[in-house]
Order: C-alpha cells, then sequence, then structure tokens
C-alpha cells in the first residue's frame, strides 16, 4: 500500500515537473496567462515528452484510488469515491496521450480538441465528486476526522476555487487560475498519499495530522 500512496506524490511531482519546465522551454509562454493544456496544444514546441508526463500524472492517480479503496476503513458504498478518482485517472489518460486541444484551447474544431474539451469537464467533477465520496465514508470513524475533515475543505475550496475562475477562463488569468485550482487537487493527492504510507507503515494515528 505504500507504493501506491507514493504514486500521489509522483503523480503532483510529474504534473508539476511537465507545467514547469514546459514554460521554461518556450519563449512564448508563461504561468499567468498560459493554460497547461496549451503547452501541448497542436503544434506546440516540446509537445512530444511533455505528454508522457502528463499521462503519467493521470496514470498515477489510478493506483492512488486504489491505495485509498484499500487503506480506509470500510463504509456502505465507499467503494464510490475511489471509484470516481480512478474514473478520472483512466479519463486522463487520453487527455494526456491523445486529446490535444487546437492552437489556443478554445474554439475547438478538431476531434481531438473538442474530445480534450469533454474529458476536462468529466474529470475535474469527478475528482471533487471523488472528494466528497471519501469524506462521506469517514464520517463515522472518529479516528480519521482529521483526514475527513481536510478532505472536506479542500473539496469545498476546489469547488469554490474552480467556479469562481469560470467567467475568466479566456482571461489574461487564465493561467494563473488554473495552476490554483490544479494545486488544491495536487496537495490532496500529496498528502493522500502521505497518509496512506503511514497506514502502511502502522503509523498512523488521531492527532498525528491529516
Amino acid at each position: 500500500m505504500a507504493v501506491l500512496g507514493f504514486s500521489g506524490v509522483l503523480s503532483a511531482l510529474f504534473i508539476v515537473t511537465a507545467t514547469v519546465v514546459g514554460v521554461a522551454l518556450r519563449e512564448d509562454a508563461n504561468h499567468v496567462s498560459f493554460t497547461i493544456s496549451e503547452l501541448y496544444e497542436t503544434g506546440a514546441p516540446n509537445a512530444g515528452w511533455l505528454m508522457v508526463l502528463f499521462t503519467a500524472y493521470h496514470a498515477l492517480v489510478i493506483p492512488l484510488a486504489m491505495g485509498l479503496h484499500r487503506g480506509l476503513p470500510g463504509a456502505r458504498f465507499g467503494w464510490l469515491g475511489p471509484a470516481l478518482l480512478g474514473g478520472a485517472g483512466a479519463l486522463g489518460i487520453p487527455l494526456g496521450a491523445y486529446a490535444r486541444c487546437d492552437p489556443g484551447c478554445f474554439g475547438a474544431t478538431t476531434f481531438p480538441g473538442k474530445l480534450h474539451g469533454v474529458l476536462v469537464l468529466v474529470t475535474v467533477p469527478l475528482i471533487f465528486g471523488a472528494m466528497f465520496a471519501v469524506w462521506r465514508r469517514l464520517r463515522d470513524h472518529p479516528r480519521w476526522r482529521t483526514f475527513r475533515r481536510y478532505t472536506l475543505v479542500t473539496a469545498i475550496v476546489g469547488l469554490g476555487v474552480g467556479l469562481g475562475m469560470t467567467p475568466f477562463v479566456q482571461g489574461p488569468l487564465a493561467g494563473l487560475l488554473e495552476r490554483i485550482n490544479v494545486a488544491v487537487l495536487l496537495q490532496w493527492y500529496v498528502v493522500s498519499g502521505l497518509v496512506l504510507m503511514r497506514v502502511a507503515a502502522g503509523r498512523y494515528a488521531e492527532g498525528a495530522g491529516p
């Protein structure tokens, strides 16, 4: 289970690396106005190896979901959260490996470009749904109240940021707002992975952290 938990840490590392290095290697890119998807849009330089990193980022969410299902205490419909998270990871694989957005990432006319938009609109709600489902799974387990509350707060904050940035998705701050929203998700992946690693080591206890 420690390996499954570590996949959450690696997942975040892959997308952060792809984003930082991708911007650094592209003269016209920046972290404020340039969205993450634009880094590997059709015709983008260095898109090939960036797609490998983005695909790995999504794929590693699947073992993280498996680890959450194995490591968290059971509950009725307890499988729902890990299933939603694993589904998001599975749909993210074609998002990173094939469904590149058209140049500029808005007003898609090609099939991959249109598919990119559809997959983004599906995977993000799946992730937030997974967080709320994990929170509910832990509702009757006092030992997990810290992680439960942390997960709920993360879901609420992430959902609020996501809805709040909607009117600005094509504005000059689109890249920055997207990165803030993605960071909310990534830190939950990392913390969840670290919690699973502590569970595997027999060191997780109430009051010892998330």
